[in-house]
């Protein structure tokens, strides 16, 4: 659930009260649209054999091999409304951080190889419109064009970056080299750690997630409590899932992404939705109001803290692979 690329955003930070409070309002609808214009999907019949429901539940499995290569596409759209604040070697500045961020990523796993391939990030002022009357790109976005992939491969049962791709890159891939298996259980290439107890949960079930059983939903050593009940049965491309609401606060410290950098952050979600995988320990899909504050950036360089709110829809298109890397 980490918010990515945030330090490159804070070079379109916001310069008028005014400004800010119009795209945060306009930005709200911007992103309710591109939300309902991901609903839900059939369910694949062949996954959906795998289900385990009857009249008194679902079982949530963990009992199934867990494939060797999967291809994980990421989408990700976020409605940011931050106070920001940026340091570096040379310069502090603060401002106002207000628009919509749209992007994607795609993750390959196979066997003991991995392969990251970030796309490209389309940042939007909610308050103009283009030719089209579409919400108009913010101009001078440095991550128009999408960054190099990234591979990691695993020797000895460590994971290592590989060479090549530029300094940065290599720095960035050997910094966060010791935290994939985290990152692979947070954009489901792995199962998660805790999972529900091999008994069927009804409609309506409510489950208090605390202490350990937090990593069912957030990775990396999260404190806090969060609260679910499960509202429905429905999928996400195709995969079948239960979808649940969820509230509650979490902390967690140094967590990493694969597009670089660690991530301090409180969370608080006053409203949400998440979709848990009903034949592997995944979590598939997030849709989030949230208040929260964080400090996050690349170790010894550029820092950036913010506070304020973010709604976000991350999707986790899920396929078991065919052929590995």
């Amino acid at each position: 659930m980490k918010l990515r690329h945030l330090p490159i955003l804070a070079l379109c930070l916001a310069s008028s009260c005014e400004k800010a409070r119009k795209l945060a309002e306009q930005a709200t609808s911007t992103v309710k649209e591109r939300m309902a214009e991901g609903g839900e999907t059939p369910v694949d019949p062949e996954l959906q054999k795998l289900v385990d429901q009857t009249d008194e539940g679902v079982i949530f499995r963990k009992d199934l091999p867990f494939p060797a290569h999967i291809q994980v596409n990421s989408s990700t759209t976020n409605q940011l409304n931050l106070r920001v604040f940026e340091a570096s070697a040379i310069e502090r500045k603060s401002g106002m951080l207000n628009g919509v961020m749209e992007s994607t990523e795609k993750i390959e796993l196979a066997g003991d190889r991995l392969q990251y391939s970030p796309g490209e990030v389309r940042i939007t002022d909610p308050t103009a419109k283009d030719s089209d009357g579409k919400p108009k790109e913010i101009t001078g976005n440095p991550l128009k064009t999408a960054a190099p992939p990234r591979g990691f491969h695993r020797r000895d049962g460590k994971w290592q970056a590989d060479e090549g791709g530029g300094f940065a890159v290599a720095a960035t891939s050997r910094d966060i080299a010791p935290f994939i298996d985290v990152l692979l259980r947070e954009n489901a290439l792995a199962p998660r750690p805790q999972w529900f107890a091999k008994r069927r949960v009804m409609l309506g079930a409510e489950i208090v997630l605390t202490g350990e059983a937090l990593s069912m939903l957030v990775g990396g050593g999260a404190t806090g409590t969060l609260n679910l009940k499960l509202e429905s049965i429905g999928a996400v491309a195709g995969h079948p899932c239960g979808v649940f609401s969820v509230t509650g606060d979490y902390s967690r410290r140094q967590f990493p992404a694969f597009s670089g950098g660690f991530t301090d952050e409180d969370v608080t979600i006053q409203s949400g939705k998440v979709w848990l995988s009903l034949i592997h320990p995944l979590v598939l899909k997030w849709e989030m109001d949230t208040i929260q504050s964080f400090k996050t950036g690349e170790k010894g360089g550029q820092q950036l803290q913010a506070q304020g709110t973010s709604k976000v829809s991350t999707t986790l298109e899920w396929q078991a692979a065919e052929r590995g890397l």
